[in-house]
């Protein structure tokens, strides 16, 4: 088997040039989150709770002061 493969924990550590506030979108400024950052709002919930990618989208573009968060880098894995 060859090394070259990535674990995902170097996948969300190499994501280059985020998190990215766009500001141009016809919703209002957009986050593209680090990938760290989700992870890091998904391992703060409670074991046997349920949170949703629209609930992470949502805390993610408070917490950055934006009006939204890319839907495709939030829930990409």
């Amino acid at each position: 088997m060859a090394k070259n493969r990535k674990s995902a924990r170097e996948k969300l550590e190499e994501a280059k040039g985020l998190p990215k506030i766009v500001m141009d979108t016809p919703k209002g400024a957009m986050l593209v989150p680090k990938p760290l950052d989700v992870d890091s709002l998904i391992r703060k919930v409670k074991r046997g709770k349920l949170v949703t990618v629209g609930r992470i989208r949502e805390r993610l573009a408070r917490d950055f002061g934006v009006d939204w968060t890319c839907p495709m880098t939030t829930g990409r894995d």
